[in-house]
């Protein structure tokens, strides 16, 4: 117990102490939150969360320089940027910031911390540390924070987000990534994060395609046989996946089609301008219930939705990405296949434990189809949907090479993996291997071509 302010207040008893080490040149301010909203007793929480951390990652060989600032109508810089360097006395300095309660302005509070929390010295290049923001708050900002944050991210600053599960989504707009929040069930568990946070502070941020051009609409299965808690597993991911990609009309365009007892939508490509606004909209995007039709649904985003009179803009890469259970895909494949036909990848995410004969059919070529087995491991595969849709620009090339005993039969072939019958031909192939005892390497090359198939096995 922990006694203050003529309070009596619960503190959990933090584990034993880690030992990690934070070999990274940064530059690092907490930023807690101190509003009323957050309560005393989370904020002392987080102060003993920075005092674990402090002591687990910081020694005299550390580059790293930690302040603290904390937040609620206004931003104190209560621990300067690298003021202290020795780690008793950064912890003993932790404990005199008080609690001020007042309303939660995290928007205000990030833009002062990317003004004044780092200090004065202004260093450019590679003479200037990585300089890291780590939020800590259990309360939802009174005020804006999408632009705010937005500020932030543009003077180069790497926000981190770590809060309540209630406070995933606000965390995710804010850090611009679901890769930079990190969230609890329990408040106790904050104690747990040590590890994560110290690996997100040192990695290296992986090339991504945020600028890539591209028109992209989501299509939702709400039909009962999804129910409303699955379509919420459904809304937090595709949220996450939008959140990777830069949303404006030059760069990539993001629309959301929900279908069930009957299709709709949610919005259009050229109604949501900026990364906010999506994420909002995809939150607000209604449950239908019913029985759905995925091929009506296909049917509706070729005729109503990626058009030129609805903001697809010629040129552009195109993309829609099916999340469904698999039931009502029977009648799906001939509308895939026309999106297919004038340019638009289709890409099928398939959940539950056994894939319908129907979905397999709708997502058609080999790599087009994700398949997870409940909803809530979708967030498992967010990685390999972007990694799709990062390479829809460039249609992957099959290349099989095999060898037989007779050495007139080796050879080469090539073929788009995309064209409708592609997953044909690799049947016959497989087939044609076997029957001459053949050993096949396999290989994914990025390259664009026409199909060309040289020297078959005889």
């Amino acid at each position: 117990m922990l006694y203050g302010h003529g309070l009596t207040v619960g503190i959990a008893v933090i584990p034993t102490a880690l030992k990690l080490s934070l070999e990274c040149r940064i530059d690092l301010l907490f930023l807690l939150d101190s509003s009323a909203g957050t309560t005393l007793d989370g904020f002392l929480r987080t102060k003993a969360f920075v005092k674990q951390f402090v002591q687990a990652v910081l020694n005299e060989d550390s580059r790293a320089r930690v302040g603290v600032a904390t937040y609620s109508r206004e931003l104190l810089v209560a621990v300067p940027v690298g003021e202290y360097q020795d780690v008793p006395d950064l912890v003993r300095s932790l404990d005199g910031i008080p609690f001020r309660g007042g309303p939660t302005l995290t928007g205000s509070a990030l833009r002062q911390a990317a003004e004044r929390g780092f200090g004065s010295v202004t260093r450019t290049g590679q003479d200037r540390p990585r300089r890291v923001v780590v939020l800590l708050t259990e309360s939802r900002a009174e005020d804006e924070v999408a632009g705010s944050a937005h500020h932030v991210r543009a003077r180069g600053l790497l926000l981190l987000g770590m809060g309540s599960e209630a406070m995933r989504a606000e965390l995710e707009e804010i850090t611009g990534s679901s890769k930079h929040v990190m969230v609890y069930s329990d408040p106790q568990d904050l104690f747990n994060q040590t590890p994560e946070l110290q690996g997100k502070l040192c990695s290296q941020p992986r090339p991504g395609c945020k600028t890539r051009a591209l028109d992209l609409v989501f299509m939702l299965d709400t039909s009962a046989s999804v129910g409303p808690e699955n379509f919420a597993q459904m809304q937090s991911f595709v949220r996450s996946c939008a959140l990777e990609f830069e949303v404006n009309p030059d760069v990539t365009q993001v629309g959301l089609v929900v279908y069930g007892s009957q299709v709709q939508t949610a919005f259009g490509l050229d109604t949501k301008p900026t990364r906010a606004a999506v994420l909002r909209a995809i939150s607000q995007a209604p449950y239908l219930g019913g029985v759905g039709s995925a091929g009506t649904a296909l049917l509706h985003i070729y005729d109503k939705v990626m058009t030129v009179q609805r903001g697809a803009r010629p040129g552009v890469p195109k993309a829609v990405v099916v999340l469904t259970g698999g039931r009502g895909a029977e009648d799906a494949a001939v509308p895939a296949q026309k999106l297919r036909n004038n340019g638009i990848s289709v890409l099928v995410v398939g959940v539950g434990p056994v894939l319908s004969e129907g979905l397999r059919r709708l997502a058609g070529p080999w790599d087009s189809l994700i398949h997870v087995a409940a909803y809530t491991d979708l967030r498992y595969h967010q990685d390999m949907l972007i990694e799709w849709l990062c390479g829809g620009s460039k249609d992957p090339t099959l290349t099989l090479t095999w060898a037989v005993t007779e050495p007139r039969a080796n050879g080469q072939a090539s073929l788009n993996p995309r064209l409708p019958f592609a997953s044909e031909f690799l049947f016959t192939f497989l087939n044609v291997c076997h029957v001459y005892g053949t050993s096949e390497q396999w290989n994914i090359h990025e390259s664009v071509g026409e199909l060309g198939l040289t020297n078959l096995p005889k």
